[in-house]
Parts: structure tokens; C-alpha cells; sequence
């Protein structure tokens, strides 16, 4: 299947052949996302733009925070449920291991490592792109790093030491948030690994690129100048001069094999025919190719990872919390912008003049303070004006569409208001209201951790292992990411544990475990100290304790006792009647022998019985023998 006609040479034919494939994957883009992704940015910063009118004599440009409040409360909750804890990921070694242990220094390094790097930023950030535009996108990326710190060494010939800055490199491996506004895949893929290939977008300062050149990163190349810029989604960019920025094109995916050299001259690519090979291939300003290489990493795995916050089936762009609330926010601008315009007319001063009694050339405003100059009297000549009365159900409305929203976007998730259905006030009203927006997010944070922390976490360590095998030694790896509950979901288990707690009593070890429970959910500063003094007892109380339990077992003791010398008592008294007793027992046992002599004699008789009954058929045999020889003998005359 044949895609290009023309002869390049060198590594123009790869840059056309991505270039083409790029630019088709972009307009699908633009075309389905971008207009839409642009609204929602605008909504989550509260920023107008006259496009967002919903009627042409709208006036105000007043924008609710609910859709605000929608998403920072769902990454809040996210955040929390990851992050909430001091460890939030765990690595588990294989269970035909002999040495599972081995894996505890790595976890700690590990962690380590991430938190040095600022990874929990940067998922944060994740965490909110995926809210905004539906699908959370980072970058694994591994560089060189110079780690510098003070240290005490000694001089030469003396006894002091000198303070020097000691520089170490190391390798730094990290995650880069990618927004979706930069990042193309091929549209028939539902996933990275499928797709044929992805790439990022993104203006870069010209010094960098110098930078890379001189690394020996970058082929030295003519660059030129990129003038074509369009950042319509960023109204924040400020742009200086073309000449001092470089568009770079980064492209992670299957490439034909043969156009890697670039010495040579090619025709036509054909898929039958041409080998893919794995390979990342750097482009400036959509011509210039400055890096072709193939894979370099280990596993030769692309360094993307990506979740959708709401799963859309057969799609790689997810649904996120701006789309969910998106309807619900547009109402209810329209909603509150209609009554501010409402409230101009009815609040401003407005006036009806007959016009033929004004003198000529006044100024017609008014203002406190103001005298207005009229031809007759001004009683017939001016008219205050009043344009209806401003409604009071709007501001009803208003919050009614605000629950909606809540309700679409799962931060406040519930069918009717409070006002509708009293039992929503109750306590119990509240946290079967809770627990179902604790559902929700946890269906978006199960796919978090299953489709972005653990292939995080993998490709973390592969590169690890690749790059530093000395920090990282090779071992089999498996990964378990925890997350602890968010914030909606600690306040609802805490409000329960305090309502056991006020059914149980003080004394129960039940108690405890629930006055420790509520302080390990609660956020206090002092809540490690309130636990290790609830964990530790008190000495006078220890002694009390200590004490009755030497009562009790001293009453014990007692008790046993007393059993004892009534069992004495009663044996005595069995042994006064011991006499008439032994009679009886005597003749008993000489009736039981009897018996048993008898039983004996009657088992004897059956056994000869039926010895003698199996000796029958022998008998007959021998006595039939017998007379046939008599027979034989009386005829041979003997």
C-alpha cells in the first residue's frame, strides 16, 4: 500500500512521511477536541470570551464557580486517596522467591527517588488535565543530573578541615506532565501501545536546541525560523521574537527501517513490503530532522503513560469532570447572567423627557446633585421608568442547577436538594449521600492506578535497572500501588466510629480501638502523640489491675479448695459403705462369669456345629470311596 510518489534523499523522506501522519492526526484532533477543550480551560479559570454568550443581548460576563469547584474538589479527592499516606505505592517481589525480602531496600530508594524528583507534582498536575480535558498524559523522562552538597574535608599536613562543594552526578528519572493540547496519537488507537505511533508539539526557547547540539544530542543542521505559530488554546503566551523559539516535533513510534540512513535516496513506502522498527525521531519546525534512533530503552516500551478520568469505550480521549458539568454550567451562566442584566434594568435610574421641552444642547444624565433644566413643569416633562421586577425564584433556580451539576460531576452526588427529600439533612441522609460519591471517585482511582500507576511505576524501574544497575540491581518486581481513602470518605468512617463510640462502653478494649481509629482518620497536629499516649498505660492504673488480678486468683484458689474437701467428704462417706457394697459387686462379678462361661460353651458348640456341618461333604466323599471299593473287591472274587 503505497503513501508517497516523490524520491527524497536523506532524511527527507523520513520528516514527510511522520509529517503527513502527524498533520492528519492533529486535524482529527482540532476538528473532535479542540474547540471544546479551549471552553472548558476558559471555564475553569472563569475567563469570558464573547463566544460564550448564550444570547445576543447578553451583557453581563459574570461565569458561576461551580464547574470550579467540580473539579478542584475531584482532584482534592484524588490527590488525597493517592497521596494521603506516607507510602503510597508498594512493591512485592515474586512468590517463587527465596529472599522476599530483598525488595524493602528498593521500595525505600524507590520512594526516595520519585519524591527527590517532584513526582507527586507532577501527578498532581496529571490529575487535573485528566479532570479538565478527560485524559491525564505524562512523559517518562531520564536525564543526567548533577547532585551538589557541602562537605567537611581535611588539609594536607594540619589537623583542620576545610568546607569544599562536592558535585555527584546521578541518573534522574522523572515524570513530565503532557498536556492533551500537545500530545497527537494515531485516532484508530485506543491506547498507547497500539497506536503506530504518538508524538508531542511544543514551542521550545532556540537556546535549548543550540544546547543539544553541542550535547552531541542533536544533529548540527540548518534550523531556520518557525513562523507559523498558533497558540489560540494559551492566551497567556507571550511570544518575543519568532527567530528565538523552535517548534519540535517529538515522535515515539514504528518507522520504515531504510529511512534512517539518510545517505540514501527513496522511492515509495509500502507496508508489505518495508520494515518498522521501533524509534524516536526529533523534527524542528515540521522539516528539519535533528536526532533519528531506534529504542534505546530496555524494554523498548514508549515513555508515555495516560488514564482516562471517565472511560469512553473505543476511544483514547476520555470524558473528565468539565464535560460531565459542562451543560449544567452553561445553564447556569445563562441563568445568573440574565438576572444581573435583569438587575441593570430594574436598579439603574432610567428616564422618559419628552424631548421638545429640553433646552437646546443639554446633557441629558441623571446623577445625585443633578439639576436637569425643562421647558414647563418637570412633574409632565420627565418620567421615571421602571423595566419589570426582578423575579425572585432565579436565585432558586440557580441552586437547583447547581446541584444538577454537583450531581453530574459526582461531587455532591444525589438525585434531589435537601429541600425536597428532609431525610438528606439526617445524618444518615448525608452519608448514604457520601458513600455514593465515594463509589464514583473510586471507579476513576481504580483506573488511575491500573492504567497510569503501575505502568509508571514499571517503566520507572526498567530505566532504573537500564541506566543505574548499581542502585538497581536486576530482580523480579511486582507492584502494588495504595491509596488510602480521600477526605469525603475519612470524614463519613469517622462520623460512624463516633457514633459506635457512644454506644460502647468506656471500659470495653472495643473502645480504645475506636478512640485510636478516629485519631489515625483525623488530621490534628498532635495526632502521633495522642496515639502513643492512648497506647500507653498508666502506672497507677497498671498496679490496680495488676492487683485485681491476684483477687481473682486468689478467689480462685479458694473456690478450688472448697471443691476439693467436698470431694473428700463424699469419698468418705462412700468408703463407710464400702462393706455391703463388696458383697454385691462380688456376687455381680461371679454372675458375670457365669455368663461369660456360658456364652464361652455356646460359642464352642457352634463351632463344632458348623466344623462339623463343612466336614459333611468330605465324609460323604470318603464313605462313597469306601463302597466303591468294596464293589470293585466283591467282583474280582477277593
Amino acid at each position: 500500500m503505497p503513501t508517497q510518489d516523490t524520491e527524497f534523499t536523506g532524511y527527507n523522506a523520513l520528516a514527510t512521511w511522520i509529517s503527513d501522519r502527524v498533520d492528519q492526526w492533529r486535524t482529527h484532533r482540532d476538528q473532535n477536541y479542540q474547540e471544546k477543550w479551549e471552553e472548558y480551560y476558559r471555564l475553569w479559570r472563569g475567563v469570558y470570551d464573547p463566544s460564550d454568550k448564550t444570547r445576543d443581548s447578553e451583557s453581563s460576563k459574570l461565569i458561576s464557580p461551580a464547574l470550579q469547584q467540580a473539579i478542584e474538589a475531584t482532584v482534592a479527592e484524588l490527590e488525597e486517596a493517592t497521596f494521603g499516606s506516607e507510602q503510597w505505592f508498594d512493591i512485592r517481589d515474586d512468590v517463587m522467591d527465596q529472599t522476599p525480602g530483598d525488595v524493602g531496600y528498593l521500595r525505600k530508594i524507590l520512594k526516595e527517588d520519585l519524591e527527590k524528583e517532584g513526582v507527586k507534582e507532577a501527578i498532581a498536575e496529571i490529575f487535573l488535565n485528566g479532570a479538565i480535558y478527560g485524559t491525564g498524559i505524562g512523559k517518562i523522562l531520564v536525564e543526567e543530573k548533577t547532585e551538589t552538597y557541602p562537605m567537611e574535608v581535611p588539609i594536607e599536613g594540619t589537623l583542620t578541615t576545610q568546607r569544599v562543594i562536592q558535585q555527584v552526578p546521578y541518573i534522574c528519572v522523572k515524570v513530565e506532565p503532557v498536556s492533551p493540547m500537545e500530545f497527537l496519537i494515531d485516532p484508530v488507537a485506543t491506547c498507547i501501545n497500539e497506536a503506530l505511533g504518538v508524538a508531542t508539539e511544543m514551542m521550545k526557547p532556540m537556546y535549548t536546541v543550540i544546547r543539544g547540539v553541542k550535547d552531541g544530542i542533536y544533529d548540527d543542521v540548518p534550523i531556520g525560523s518557525y513562523s507559523d505559530i498558533d497558540d489560540d488554546y494559551d492566551f497567556e503566551s507571550s511570544v518575543s521574537e519568532e527567530d528565538d523559539q523552535v517548534k519540535i516535533t517529538e515522535y515515539w513510534g514504528l518507522i520504515p527501517k531504510k529511512f534512517m540512513n539518510k545517505k540514501e535516496s527513496f522511492g515509495e513506502f509500502d507496508y508489505e513490503e518495508d520494515e518498522l522498527v521501533e524509534a524516536v525521531v526529533t523534527i524542528a519546525n515540521d522539516s528539519t530532522v535533528l536526532r533519528v534512533v531506534e529504542n534505546p530503552f530496555l524494554m523498548k516500551d514508549r515513555p508515555f503513560i495516560y488514564y482516562q478520568h471517565d472511560r469512553v469505550p473505543g476511544k483514547f480521549w476520555g470524558r473528565g469532570v468539565a464535560e460531565k458539568g459542562y451543560n449544567m454550567q452553561k445553564a447556569l451562566d445563562a441563568e445568573l447572567r440574565s438576572r444581573i442584566d435583569a438587575l441593570a434594568l430594574t436598579t439603574h435610574p432610567m428616564m422618559g423627557i419628552d424631548a421638545t421641552r429640553i433646552p437646546r444642547g443639554a446633557k441629558l444624565e441623571v446623577r445625585p446633585g443633578k439639576t436637569i433644566l425643562t421647558n414647563g413643569d418637570p412633574a409632565t416633562v420627565l418620567r421615571p421608568m421602571n423595566f419589570g421586577q426582578l423575579q425572585a425564584h432565579t436565585f432558586q433556580e440557580s441552586a437547583e442547577l447547581e446541584r444538577m451539576l454537583s450531581m453530574a460531576t459526582g461531587a455532591f452526588d444525589t438525585a434531589t436538594s435537601s429541600a425536597s427529600i428532609p431525610r438528606n439533612n439526617t445524618a444518615s441522609g448525608m452519608s448514604m449521600i457520601q458513600a455514593a460519591s465515594i463509589k464514583r471517585q473510586k471507579r476513576t482511582l481504580m483506573n488511575f492506578q491500573n492504567n497510569f500507576l503501575i505502568p509508571m511505576l514499571s517503566k520507572v524501574i526498567h530505566r532504573k535497572i537500564q541506566f543505574d544497575p548499581q542502585r538497581y540491581p536486576l530482580m523480579d518486581y511486582k507492584f502494588i500501588p495504595y491509596s488510602t481513602m480521600g477526605i469525603m470518605a475519612k470524614e463519613l468512617e469517622m462520623t460512624q466510629m463516633i457514633q459506635l463510640l457512644s454506644v460502647i462502653p468506656p471500659d470495653s478494649p472495643a473502645h480504645k480501638a475506636l478512640v485510636a481509629g478516629v485519631l489515625e482518620t483525623s488530621s490534628v497536629q498532635n495526632r502521633d502523640e495522642l496515639l502513643q499516649m492512648l497506647m500507653q498505660q498508666d502506672p497507677q492504673a497498671a498496679q490496680i489491675k495488676q492487683i485485681t488480678m491476684q483477687l481473682q486468683m486468689q478467689k480462685a484458689q479458694a473456690d478450688i479448695a472448697e471443691v476439693q474437701a467436698k470431694a473428700q467428704k463424699l469419698m468418705a462417706e462412700a468408703a463407710e459403705k464400702m462393706p455391703s457394697d463388696v458383697k454385691a459387686q462380688e456376687k455381680l462379678l461371679e454372675m458375670q462369669k457365669k455368663m461369660l462361661d456360658l456364652q464361652k460353651s455356646a460359642v464352642e458348640i457352634e463351632n463344632i456345629k458348623s466344623e462339623t456341618i463343612r466336614n459333611i461333604p468330605e465324609m460323604e466323599l470318603v464313605r462313597s470311596k469306601a463302597v466303591l471299593n468294596l464293589a470293585n473287591a466283591s467282583k474280582s472274587g477277593v
